[in-house]
């Protein structure tokens, strides 16, 4: 069982970082146990990355409907980070990354003007004035594992959750007058489209607040100037590259095309 990362693991999780879709394959005898012991040895890597210069610049929120969770044998959404190096200007570059087994997933992404932590107020009102801007944005996720659920989702966080990309569309002014609602949205690929809502999985500023809880369970805080990726409110949906054409879109958050 994996007590703590040798110095070949935080060598060998580093350089799997940059040289992507490759990822770090402890041996199977030192496979994080659980999900608990996956966000420890997550911790760890994540200092390991920023020691090596690869900056996490925030979270993002993994599976928040139901559905997803039970594919996954979770019981609650997922956190794992985000980082300088996957953040693109472009949906083309995003998806111009060597990929095994993409999909596209859309989702609204906060910036934090404030710190967040569990046990302050953390009604919506609250999260809302530690916010300082929404944009709609697009996180590209890749099965490089084959079949996760053999690798084991302990060890999938440790690889920060399928995360390979992630594109940010430029700020949504007065976006405090609709996230409350329940948000609609659609992926576009090669003229299918696939939809999704708020109203089947956790609303952005739910997932916000379940982040900032699961965060202080782990004796984490989320600190100002964060991106959050609040999870897809569309279904994950594969892409075959190259495309056409591909875009996401969310009432009142506009639209991120392949091209823009």
């Amino acid at each position: 069982m994996l007590a703590s990362l040798t110095a070949h693991d935080r060598a060998g999780l580093v350089e799997v970082r940059t040289h992507r879709p490759r990822w770090y394959r402890f041996p199977e005898d030192r496979r994080p146990p659980d999900e608990e012991a996956g966000y420890r040895v997550q911790r760890e890597v994540h200092d390991a990355l920023a020691q090596a210069g690869i900056r996490r610049v925030g979270y993002k929120i993994a599976s928040i409907a139901a559905d997803g969770q039970r594919a996954l044998g979770l019981s609650e959404p997922a956190y794992a980070g985000i980082y300088d190096l996957t953040h693109k200007p472009s949906l083309g570059e995003a998806l111009s990354l060597p990929l095994v087994a993409p999909s596209v997933e859309c989702e609204i992404a906060f910036i934090t003007s404030a710190e967040l932590r569990a046990g302050d107020d953390l009604s919506d009102e609250a999260l809302c004035a530690a916010i300082g801007s929404a944009h709609l944005a697009c996180e590209i996720v890749d099965n490089r594992y084959g079949q996760p659920l053999e690798v084991g989702i302990p060890t999938i966080l440790t690889d920060d959750f399928f995360h390979s990309a992630f594109v940010l569309r430029a700020p949504r002014p007065g976006w405090q007058e609709v996230i409350g609602d329940d948000l609609a949205g659609l992926i576009e690929i090669d003229g299918e489209v696939v939809r999704g809502n708020t109203a089947d999985a956790l609303r952005p500023l739910e997932a916000l607040r379940w982040l900032v809880g699961k965060l202080g369970s782990h004796g984490l805080t989320l600190g100002a100037g964060e991106i959050v990726l609040a999870g897809s409110l569309v279904k994950p949906t594969p892409i075959a590259l190259p495309a056409t054409s591909a875009s996401i879109a969310v009432d009142g958050f506009g639209t991120l095309s392949l091209g823009d």
